[in-house]
């Protein structure tokens, strides 16, 4: 088993090839931000996305409880086909942006999440699942990273696909924005990322990441 690279108040990363790594781990709530299908930049992996994301669940020891994945408005949900059919499907959620861009002819309205999995138990403030988050930040990127995401739609995601008391699992971590909000939310959460440069910045951000008052 690898050794962690990182190990703090109840966040854990792990630098490796998330299918060497989570035959090892507990699986509870999967959120993730896998290599997109129609991903230009040449991350690892960016080769053969549906390869690197249908390794990813034949790597599981058992399966999550629940998987939340996240993927562009424009990406073809098709990729979604090498999902276990144990894993049932819930419903897509909205992942909106008020600061709009556009590629091509695609104007780029925010991302989609795909929830998968048993819900967790309903709750005070969560008796049902909504489907809707929106950013209005102007913020930039806020990591070194081609294709950071908003906090925020990760702290959504976490909060209605996770019970209070999972571990987060992401295995394709990348800057670790994952790993921020959970940290942010006062919950517990493992990344994996096989690129070290990545690896460093997740630290580094978790590092400067103060609890919001």
């Amino acid at each position: 088993m690898t050794l962690p690279y990182y190990e703090h108040a109840g966040i854990t990363i792990y630098h490796g090839d998330c299918r060497d790594i989570l035959p090892h781990l507990p699986s509870e709530s999967v959120i993730t931000d896998p290599v997109w299908p129609d991903c230009s930049v040449p991350l690892y992996g960016s080769d053969d996305p549906k390869g690197m994301f249908r390794g990813m669940w034949r790597a599981f020891s058992s399966l999550p409880s629940r998987a939340a994945i996240h993927l562009g408005c424009g990406s073809d949900p098709r990729f979604l086909s090498v999902i276990p059919k144990k894993m049932k499907f819930f419903r897509t959620v909205n992942l909106e942006i008020s600061k709009k861009g556009y590629s091509g002819r695609l104007l780029v309205t925010g991302d989609t999440g795909y929830l998968f999995g048993d819900p967790p138990p309903s709750r005070p403030g969560l008796r049902v699942i909504p489907g809707r988050c929106n950013d209005s930040s102007s913020n930039g990127k806020q990591a070194n990273h081609p294709c950071p995401r908003k906090e925020k739609h990760v702290r959504f995601l976490i909060g209605i696909w996770s019970d209070p008391l999972d571990t987060i699992l992401d295995p394709f971590m990348g800057s670790g924005t994952t790993l921020v909000a959970a940290k942010n939310l006062g919950r517990k959460a493992i990344g994996i990322e096989m690129e070290e440069r990545y690896c460093e910045e997740a630290v580094r951000r978790l590092a400067q990441e103060v609890l919001p008052l």
